[in-house]
Order: structure tokens, then C-alpha cells, then sequence
């Protein structure tokens, strides 16, 4: 069964309506007139007084200034109750008591009434978190112990004084049937009357009388009636529908059920259906009594924590509903996938980003909004590394996008795993990192050659500036290489420019793949080279160097895949500067290098030549 969890209020005293006073003052009269009618109402009985937790609770709600307002509308109230009982009562009572008898108990036992609504709203008063009573047993039992058995106690020997000047009698029994009808009383009605002063009222007359706790409201009277008529211990039959309640409705709706039940028993025992043990001594009566009281505890008490397991879980449903809207509405794309993958939950960027409504995505395996290539990464190396070290950091993804674009992405993950540290779930926060991407390829191309990934002339101008300044700082030498392909036309209108540009790119890559890891190779455009070799101790180093260039250019190349690819051998003319013997500026020496070049060329070319100063 499902039901609103009402959250309780603070007990403030406050200022109220005369209204308000008014209302209270009537509920008080109602349950005093209901405590005389289905109790044995002489004076000296048992009577179970339910009264008197109401005007406790008013006066717990009320700014002492007003009390004397509510009293006296209380006084009047339970005055008038007991002259309507009077005027009605039954020829059982009348015969032994007349009206008269029954107005001078109630001139003498009212005000101890009052007085015991006094003490037990001064224990409320006391009682720390009290609107936690109807969530909390540890604090329903501090209420029942200050606010019912307390007073009862106190004013007890008062109200067996006064039932003593009406009809006389053993004092010690008035006492003890006092006490035992009060504290039964207070027992069944209190936590009604809290639970309906601590939550909004008509929330809680919904709860009473919405149509499942109707029927177990009229149920649990069945039981009663039925369980004291035809069991020989009813009593923990009487329990159970208690019980049932507690644990199906809702607290306001337990605890009506509770004075339903001490109402029912109070009429089963008035007309001599459910009778105490025949007994000698003079407190044995308190023994059945205790068994009634005994009746209304069990149910009472799972109520209350059934409702605090309610309130608890609330909380906690809440608290989960706050952290996933918070996860939702995080300002980053956040994703978290199972065990097997399937995602679980998305943040709203992640779905605005890639364009996805959530319906669409949940339950599907995170790869299927991954790249291919992406996919098998993921699937065979990233998701079982990170469930296997509990994390993965950067991981470079590509996501694709409602409308068919990728997304580039960095992801860092965590995992989450159970006490047998089997893998529950992952956190993903994703970087999208599209437009970095575009612009670190973008700015990549202003400074490489597209065909073959090679430094271009603007690359190569920072470069060279850069070594320029550092070793004229450092009094160093490096020296600059120009080279030029031999024939290369030749092979472009031979072969295609397919062709040659494969060349090209095979050239480059032996050009890298021959020089030092600190030296540099740049193509300028066409078949035109330059090399940067950024430290040379001697000329006969550097003479080595630009041999082991020109054999490993002189070396075939095939210029395609295919079996019938045709296959080349190309020459170089290589030109060398060095600083700072020819030039110590940039220009000056990718001038003379290319002088050199030339000289190499005109020298026949497949050759190496250094410039000469022809001053």
C-alpha cells in the first residue's frame, strides 16, 4: 500500500483564534462524553478517560497567556458532558446514582482533570524532539512514561478524594481505579492527539478515513467485539488487528485504531461481556486492567516505528531523488554504466551534447554511441583495465552524435564495487574536447606539410631562429642542409603525381629516420628539403651525417602496393651552411645552403657540398 509520509512540525507554543479554543475545547468535551458513555460511569469504577491527553495537547499548543481562556472553555466543556451523560444515563447507572450525584462528581472531578492536563502538558513541555514521537519509540515511550503514567500518578489520591465525598467508599481502590482508567486513557489517545497537532489536520483526516483504513478501522472493531464475546482470553487476538494496521496504514489511522480499540474493550467490560478474574484481594482488578493496557502497547509501538521506517525511507528516497537531479543537472557530461556496461544514468549535458533524449539512451551499452574504432578499445582494453584497477584517467574517445558527427572526448572514470569487490558501477566525467581538437589540427597544419606530416617553412623559420639565438649564446655550432630531389619531374610525368607523392612521403620518412633525435627535417615544398642538425663538433661529423642521408634516399623505392608497382631509385643534392661560419642569422644561412645545393647539382648532383665563400 502506498500513502503520503506527512513530515511533522515543531510544537511551538503560539497565539490562536478564539476559534481555535473553541474547536479544541469541544474535541476535549466529545472525548469526556465518549469516556462516560462506554465506560462503567459511576463514580469509583474504572473509567477510560480520553479527555484529557486532548486538553494536554491544546494547552501544549497555546501561549500561557491563553490558558486560562482554554481552561475555563475545557471546564465548561466536560461540565456539559457530564450533564449530558447524566440527563441519558441508563437505568444501571440511575439506579444507584441520580443526576444530581453524578453533577457533584463532576464538580469535584473536573478540576483534578484540569489539573492533570496542567502536569502533563509541563512534562510535554519537556520532553526534547517531541514531534518526533509519532516516528521515534524511544520518545513515545519518554511521552507515554511523563504525560500518562506521571500525571495519572500525581493526581491520582486527588481524584480518589473526590470520588470519595461523592459516594464513599475504600480510597485505595478509588485511587487505583482512577490511576488505571487514566493512565489506560492517556495510553490510547495522546498519540492521536500529538500525531494530529504535529501534522496538517486535514492530511490526516484524509488517512483516517480513505477507504483501506475504513475497513481495517471497522475491521479491527469486528475483532474486538468478537474476541471479547466469544474468546475466553481474548486479549492477544485483540492485538493483531492493532498490529495489521500498524503495519499496512498509515500513524494517524494505527493510532484511531488504538482509542477504537480501548473505547470497544471499555463497552465490553461496562456491560459485562469481558469481565476481570474473580478475585480476593483489592488490587486484583489492576491485573485485568493491565492486560487491556498491555493490548493497546504492541500495536502502538509498531505504528511508531513503522512510521519512522516510512519517514526514514522518504528521507533516503528523497535524498537519492536529490542526488540523481543533481547528477542530472551537473554542468559537465557524467555518464555511469553496470557491470556489464549498460548505462545507468546521464547528465543533462552529455545528453545535450550528443543530441539523445534519456529514454534513448538508458539500458544500452555505453559503446553503441562510440566510434568503431573507439568501441573495440573500449570493449577490449579500457573497460576491463579500469574494473580491474578501479579507474581509468584521459582516455581519448570519439562519441557519435544524434545527427551522425563525432564527438571528441577525454574520459576519466571510477569504479564502484560491493563488499566482495565485484563491480557494481562506473562514474565518467567527459571532457569534450572537439573544438581543442580542431584547433590543435588546425594550428598542426599551419605548421606541417599535409603530405607528409614534416615541419613546414613556418616551423622551420621558429626553429631556426631558436637554435640561431642559442648558440651564438653558447658559442656553438649546428649546420643547415638543403636538399633537393634529382629527376624528380622525371618520375611525376612518368609515373603520375600519385606516384611521386608517395616519393615523397618515403623520403621524408628516411630522412627522419636517419637523423639524430635533436635534429630536425622540414620540407619546404615540391621536392625541396631542409635539414637542421642541431649540434655538430666537427666537419667530418657532419660529412657522415649527410652520407648516411644520401644513402639511405639512394636506396629503391617502390611506388605503390600492388605487385606491379613500379620501383625507383632517386638521388639527392645536398647543400650545407654552418653557423657560424656561414651565416648567424636564419636567412643567411638557408641562402647559402641552398647555394651549396645548386653548387651540388652543377657538380653533377647525387652529391654533397658545403658553401664557399666567395669572397
Amino acid at each position: 500500500m502506498g500513502f503520503d509520509v506527512m513530515p511533522s512540525i515543531s510544537l511551538p507554543p503560539a497565539q490562536r483564534s478564539g476559534r481555535w479554543i473553541a474547536v479544541w475545547a469541544v474535541v476535549c468535551g466529545l472525548a469526556g462524553l465518549l469516556s462516560l458513555m462506554v465506560s462503567d460511569a459511576r463514580p469509583g469504577q474504572v473509567i477510560i478517560w480520553l479527555a484529557n491527553p486532548v486538553g494536554a495537547v491544546a494547552l501544549l499548543r497555546l501561549q500561557r497567556k491563553q490558558w486560562p481562556v482554554m481552561l475555563a472553555a475545557m471546564l465548561a466543556s466536560l461540565w456539559i458532558a457530564h450533564m449530558l451523560y447524566a440527563w441519558g444515563a441508563g437505568p444501571e447507572v440511575k439506579s444507584t446514582h441520580g443526576p444530581l450525584s453524578l453533577l457533584v462528581h463532576a464538580g469535584l472531578g473536573v478540576p483534578v482533570h484540569l489539573l492533570e492536563m496542567v502536569l502533563s502538558t509541563f512534562m510535554l513541555s519537556r520532553i526534547v524532539s517531541l514531534e518526533r514521537a509519532g516516528d521515534h519509540a524511544a520518545v513515545q515511550a519518554m511521552v507515554l512514561l511523563r504525560a500518562a503514567l506521571f500525571p495519572a500518578a500525581v493526581l491520582a489520591p486527588l481524584g480518589g478524594v473526590a470520588w470519595l465525598a461523592t459516594v464513599g467508599g475504600d480510597w485505595p481502590l478509588l485511587t487505583l481505579n482512577w490511576f488505571t482508567g487514566h493512565v489506560i486513557g492517556t495510553v490510547a489517545a495522546l498519540p492521536l492527539a500529538l500525531a494530529v497537532s504535529t501534522k496538517r489536520p486535514r492530511l490526516a483526516w484524509a488517512q483516517v478515513t480513505e477507504p483501506l483504513a475504513l475497513g481495517m478501522l471497522f475491521g479491527c472493531l469486528a475483532v474486538t467485539l468478537w474476541a471479547g464475546t466469544s474468546l475466553p482470553k481474548p486479549f492477544v487476538m485483540m492485538v493483531v488487528p492493532m498490529v495489521w494496521m500498524a503495519a499496512r496504514t498509515s500513524l494517524v489511522a494505527a493510532f484511531t485504531a488504538n482509542v477504537l480499540i480501548a473505547a470497544s474493550m471499555a463497552a465490553l467490560i461496562r456491560y459485562g461481556v469481558l469481565l476481570p478474574p474473580p478475585t480476593s484481594s483489592w488490587w486484583g482488578d489492576a491485573l485485568f486492567y493491565l492486560s487491556v493496557l498491555a493490548t493497546l502497547l504492541p500495536g502502538l509501538f509498531l505504528a511508531v516505528m513503522s512510521e519512522g521506517q516510512r519517514l526514514a525511507l522518504k528521507v533516503l528516497a528523497d535524498s537519492e531523488a536529490r542526488a540523481k537531479d543533481l547528477y542530472f543537472q551537473t554542468p559537465a557530461m557524467l555518464h555511469s554504466i553496470d557491470a556489464s556496461g549498460r548505462i545507468v544514468q546521464v547528465s543533462k549535458l552529455w545528453l545535450d551534447t550528443l543530441g539523445y533524449a534519456e529514454s534513448e539512451v538508458l539500458g544500452r551499452h555505453v559503446t553503441d554511441f562510440m566510434a568503431a574504432s573507439s568501441a573495440r578499445h573500449a570493449r577490449d582494453v579500457v573497460i576491463p583495465a579500469a574494473v580491474r584497477d578501479g579507474r581509468c584517467d584521459n582516455i581519448e574517445y570519439q562519441l557519435c552524435k544524434r545527427d551522425g558527427s563525432l564527438c571528441d572526448v577525454l574520459l576519466s572514470a571510477v569504479w564502484e564495487y560491493d563488499a566482495d569487490h565485484k563491480p557494481l558501477r562506473s562514474l565518467a566525467v567527459l571532457q569534450d574536447v572537439t573544438e581543442k581538437k580542431r584547433l590543435e589540427a588546425r594550428s598542426h597544419f599551419a605548421e606541417h606539410d599535409p603530405l607528409t606530416g614534416l615541419p613546414n617553412r613556418v616551423l622551420l623559420q621558429d626553429r631556426l631562429k631558436m637554435l640561431c639565438a642559442h648558440h651564438q649564446r653558447h658559442a656553438g655550432v649546428f649546420a643547415v642542409g638543403f636538399l633537393d630531389l634529382d629527376h624528380f619531374k622525371d618520375i611525376n610525368d612518368t609515373h603520375g603525381h600519385e606516384a611521386g607523392d608517395v616519393l615523397l612521403k618515403e623520403v621524408a620518412r628516411r630522412l627522419q629516420t636517419s637523423l639524430r633525435a635533436a635534429d630536425t627535417v622540414c620540407r619546404l615544398g615540391g621536392d625541396e628539403f631542409v635539414m637542421l642538425f642541431s649540434t655538430v663538433d666537427a666537419r667530418a661529423e657532419l660529412q657522415a651525417l649527410a652520407a648516411k642521408l644520401m644513402a639511405a634516399i639512394a636506396v629503391p623505392c617502390k611506388l605503390g602496393e600492388g605487385a606491379d608497382a613500379p620501383v625507383v631509385q632517386v638521388s639527392g643534392s645536398l647543400g650545407l651552411a654552418v653557423f657560424p661560419a656561414h651565416g648567424v642569422d636564419p636567412q643567411s644561412l638557408l641562402t647559402h645552403a641552398d647555394q651549396a645545393m645548386y653548387a651540388a647539382k652543377r657538380g653533377g648532383r647525387n652529391r654533397c657540398e658545403f658553401y664557399r665563400n666567395e669572397a
